[in-house]
């Protein structure tokens, strides 16, 4: 009966992993959660450790790649401990744990060749959806419509190259003609898919995986199956190099060679944090302190990269260098027993073996170049398949006997802790996000929804962000209100100490509002040290600078305000609001020719931003006008304005970004 469930539910993982954006929505992310953990508390229930009793030479598949699994996961707890934004650690850690545990109970739940064999059907028929998804959506939008079910069409191509592989080996191996013409079907019908998708990564793989499996099968081969391998692979090839040839031919991207500059960017995140890393999900955090200038338009940091394109890059700068080998050690274990040829299993299976092999092959070598770890339908469909073929291939080499089976007891705590986790790190997080979501619509109206949210996910910094910023957007502010704001926005501060958005929310709550309500004149000069705060936290941001002038310029500091806004202007020319404010400054300071040859720039950098057609939040910042002022230095360093025009007021951005 366990057996049974324990199909069920890993065929259900399979079938509804893609959907919701290859599972990272928060529904698909409840939904798959909540399956995944009732399929462990079964499969902990009737897992055994048993003795391996394999020839001499041979070592056991679980110990190859169990062990380095588990040093890998005690370093990435110890690298949680002191990651520089803990909630991203807790939640971070919780997606590389779920599927590695999934892999192990899979591998010691003593699996059957007819329980892989009916995954294996599970996860084609999966993939064989999401191909017939794509090519029916390709019409209507290209590769980005093709791969809307996870988002990103090479994300969906990797999953689509599992199902490839498995039909791949199932045909070869097929003992009569009917299936071996419906699992070539099958694969084509994912060739097609994966054409439509046009993912270099996932060709590569593809071609990668191709050779692979020629390379050792070549020799038992027949001389027609031979010939018609190496036609296959040269058509893979010069199929997959027209796509991509095609793709840039057609679509203009200015950015779509940076992928070097990334790596050698991650390679510093690296070299600042070798050993344990920034700490779990930490990347997109803090990346943006070694982002690179993109030379390619007026905005030099327009473009952001929240993952190093390579799985290992990425685990490395998240969790240290020692748990990024780790876990590639286990993952060429488990590819090592995978792919290598045996003749003590029937045909049958032992192709259902391979595929699985070449599926995490071509995972594995697309993650070269792809941050696949960021769907969870790639990493649980790995874990279930991998761990599924080798306990398969564990299992003629077990005792009898186990030597070690959960009791009553441990099947107890083990039952009550996944309820445990199953609250905190399912539950309570998706009905926070729905609040919040739900906050955000409403707009004034949301505040007490967005209290909620805070209140069912206290360690979620965004959530204090999101409260502070309704408090102050929501009417009349009072004493009060003022001091929750301020302190949600200390709390948010203390929770992700790394984000320079608090320090300079805090910065504005002290120079706007604290000496109106509190009649406090010393909260001008404290912001500065919130303003030097945020700058030291976004130090290729010229935005925090443009601020800190402005307000310079409010407490009569000109010179300094001056060095700042420079400061800002060499990490972007084009910043049109900084250069008027430049322009500003001088004149006010009496150096009038600078300050014309500062508008000459303002009028220069208006004509190569005429065509320019902003891509991004920053971008449009960066790019933004201001108009009033400009003209207003134009007037006057014309000659044509009045002596008693005012002098530059700082122009504050909107409180709430």
């Amino acid at each position: 009966m366990r057996r049974r469930f324990l199909l069920l539910l890993g065929g259900a993982m399979v079938l509804l992993a893609p959907f919701g954006e290859g599972g990272r929505t928060p529904p698909a992310l409840l939904l798959l959660h909540t399956v995944a953990l009732l399929y462990l508390a079964i499969a902990f229930s009737r897992a055994s450790l048993s003795a391996w009793r394999g020839g001499p030479g041979s070592a056991d598949p679980f110990l190859q790649a169990g062990l380095p699994m588990g040093a890998a996961l005690l370093a990435t707890g110890a690298s949680s401990i002191g990651a520089v934004y803990p909630f991203a650690a807790g939640m971070g850690t919780w997606e590389l744990v779920v599927p590695c545990v999934l892999f192990a109970c899979a591998l010691l739940s003593e699996p059957t060749g007819q329980d892989l064999l009916r995954l294996r059907l599970a996860v084609v028929a999966s993939t064989l959806v999401q191909s017939i998804l794509a090519l029916a959506r390709y019409p209507r939008g290209g590769a980005m419509a093709a791969g809307a079910s996870f988002l990103n069409p090479s994300h969906l191509a990797a999953f689509l190259n599992v199902g490839f592989f498995l039909c791949a080996t199932a045909a070869a191996r097929a003992a009569r003609p009917r299936e071996r013409l419906l699992w070539g079907l099958g694969a084509s019908v994912h060739l097609l898919s994966l054409g439509r998708l046009e993912s270099r990564g996932a060709f590569l793989a593809l071609v990668a995986g191709l050779l692979f499996l020629a390379g050792r099968d070549f020799r038992t081969w027949t001389p027609r199956l031979r010939a018609g391998a190496l036609l296959l692979i040269g058509l893979v090839a010069a199929g997959a190099g027209l796509v991509v040839r095609e793709r840039f031919a057609r679509a203009d991207d200015p950015y779509s060679y940076h992928r070097v500059e990334i790596w050698k960017a991650s390679w510093e995140m690296i070299e600042d944090h070798p050993v344990l890393g920034h700490g779990p999900g930490s990347f997109p955090h803090v990346s943006s302190a070694y982002n690179f200038p993109a030379e390619a338009g007026p905005v030099r940091y327009g473009r952001t990269f929240h993952g190093a394109h390579n799985a290992c890059l990425t685990l490395a700068a998240e969790l240290g260098v020692p748990a990024a080998l780790c876990f590639a050690a286990a993952a060429f274990a488990c590819l090592r027993a995978l792919l290598k040829r045996r003749r003590e299993i029937a045909s049958g299976l032992e192709g259902c073996v391979s595929g699985a092999g070449l599926s995490i092959l071509a995972l594995l070598v697309q993650g070269a170049v792809e941050d696949l770890q960021e769907r969870p339908a790639l990493m649980f469909v790995s874990a279930l398949l991998a761990g599924t073929a080798l306990g398969v291939l564990r299992g003629p080499f077990l005792r009898p006997a186990p030597i070690l089976r959960p009791s009553r007891p441990a099947r107890l705590i083990a039952a009550t802790g996944m309820i445990y986790l199953f609250v905190l790190a399912v539950l309570l997080p998706y009905l926070a996000d729905h609040e919040a979501r739900a906050a955000r619509r409403l707009g004034r109206e949301g505040l007490p929804r967005m209290r909620r949210a805070a209140a069912l996910v206290p360690f979620q910094p965004e959530y204090h962000h999101d409260l502070a910023m309704a408090i102050l957007n929501s009417g009349p502010l009072s004493a009060g209100a003022l001091a929750e704001a301020e302190g949600e926005l200390l709390l948010a501060e203390r929770l992700k100490p790394v984000d320079y958005r608090f320090p300079l929310l805090l910065a504005r709550v002290e120079a706007r509002f604290v000496p109106g309500l509190f009649d406090d004149r010393a909260a001008r000069v404290r912001a500065l040290e919130r303003y030097h705060r945020a700058i030291r936290l976004a130090p290729l941001d010229p935005r925090p600078r443009l601020e800190l002038a402005a307000h310079l310029v409010d407490l009569d500091r000109r010179p300094e305000a001056l060095q700042v806004v420079r400061e800002g202007l060499r990490l972007e020319p084009a910043f049109m609001r900084a250069r008027i404010l430049e322009a500003s400054i001088l004149l006010d300071l009496g150096r009038n020719e600078e300050a014309r040859s500062s508008m000459d720039e303002v009028r220069r950098t208006l004509e190569a931003l005429a065509d320019y057609a902003p891509d991004s939040g920053y971008a449009r910042e960066i790019s933004a006008d201001a108009r009033s002022e400009r003209e207003r230095l134009e007037a006057i360093l014309g000659g044509s304005a009045t002596a008693g025009m005012p002098r530059y007021r700082s122009v504050h951005p909107p409180f709430g970004r």
